[in-house]
């Protein structure tokens, strides 16, 4: 979700083209410089995208590592509000989520065939396996509340198994992200709401979750997103209501607060986080800040414990709502949610350079490139 309520995104979808186009738009394509040995083939990507905004539904194509340009082969509206997108283990199914008040998940080949589908609750926010292929757990916005769907022998999502909610005290709950931890052994949900992010333990014969931990942060912190250092003992969450990164330990399910830092330089808006990731080397962070329409840049320090930050590029788009890197870890590709444009930025020594092409898609709210 993007905003300050259940409703909240209605109000950030604001803009966009009227319809996907395949040419590249303003501004010159340009090429990284030629590596010796280096020939790297295309790799796949698929995109998320509001419907409401005039988005495609799901959008699959080709990502060129010389390049870094998006070349669009399909795309299917068999899943409207098509927010956040997710693969199997293998590879071999996608996962999207229906952000809608009776929202759904669904099961999709990487070709977009719809495989299956099922409901999940009101407002789900994103959606994640469990690296065994067992489990998918959805984070549920509006319901302020984490599902847990067995997955099916033929990888669709059966009926929901358990419904953790956690807003039981009384205060609102916006789960905005599940993720497992990098020892598969948790589960995290950061909550927008209560201001925490909660540890649970799977119950895998039961499908259900049991709370063992919970990190409370500053009130109108309002985490969002989480990503591990590669050594598994760091954590960073992007805080979006105060624009800022947290540096957390983690151990044993427990994380435990520490550095807090501005996510974009001080300014006269207010940035608002959306995506929050980390070079496969672990060296650099990147926070897309919406509001600014930058990309935080960070360095990890020799331990991930210490952020400092770098650098902020423009995004070359209006909102970027999510980032990713691509496998060849040459290019940052942003979504920018009001221009309804995928922008690329070549990495050079893990900082952005400027933006060096863009693609037109309406309502795009995530891409998701092939793994490395």
């Amino acid at each position: 979700m993007d905003g300050f309520s259940t409703t909240r995104r209605r109000f950030l979808q604001l803009g966009g083209a009227a319809a996907i186009t395949t040419a590249t738009g303003a501004g010159v394509v340009t090429a990284l410089p030629a590596v010796a040995g280096d020939e790297v083939a295309p790799s796949s990507f698929h995109l998320g995208t509001y419907t409401s905004a005039g988005g495609p539904g799901i959008v699959r194509g080709l990502l060129d590592p010389a390049t870094g340009a998006l070349t669009v082969q399909d795309a299917t509206a068999a899943v409207s509000e098509a927010s956040w997108l997710t693969r199997s283990p293998a590879g071999s199914i996608l996962y999207a989520i229906s952000e809608r008040d009776e929202g759904t998940v669904s099961a999709l080949t990487p070709d977009l065939a719809l495989l299956g589908t099922a409901p999940t609750g009101n407002g789900p926010a994103h959606v994640a396996v469990h690296p065994d292929g067992t489990f998918l757990f959805v984070s549920l916005y509006g319901e302020g509340a984490v599902v847990t769907h067995p997955i099916n022998a033929d990888g669709t999502p059966a009926p929901a198994t358990d419904r953790r909610r956690q807003g039981t005290d009384g205060r609102p709950s916006h789960a905005h992200q599940v993720v497992v931890d990098p020892f598969d052994a948790y589960v995290l949900a950061v909550d927008l709401g209560r201001d925490a992010v909660f540890t649970y333990r799977l119950d895998a014969q039961a499908g259900s979750l049991a709370e063992v931990a919970r990190a409370d942060f500053p009130a109108g912190t309002g985490p969002r997103h989480i990503v591990f250092h590669p050594s598994g003992s760091v954590a960073y969450v992007a805080g979006e209501l105060n624009s800022t990164v947290t540096v957390c330990a983690y151990a044993d399910g427990v994380l435990e607060p520490g550095q807090v830092i501005a996510a974009a330089p001080a300014g006269e808006v207010t940035d608002y986080p959306g995506e929050i990731a980390i070079a496969a080397d672990g060296r650099h962070v990147y926070v897309s800040n919406r509001g600014s329409n930058t990309v935080g840049v960070f360095s990890t320090g020799a331990d991930g414990t210490v952020l400092e930050r770098l650098a902020a590029p423009t995004c070359g788009g209006d909102w970027p709502r999510h980032l990713a890197i691509d496998p060849s870890g040459r290019w940052l590709h942003v979504a920018n949610q009001r221009s309804g444009t995928v922008t690329w930025l070549p990495i050079t020594d893990g900082i952005p350079g400027a933006v060096a092409g863009s693609r037109s898609v309406p309502g795009v709210a995530q891409i998701l490139p092939q793994p490395a």
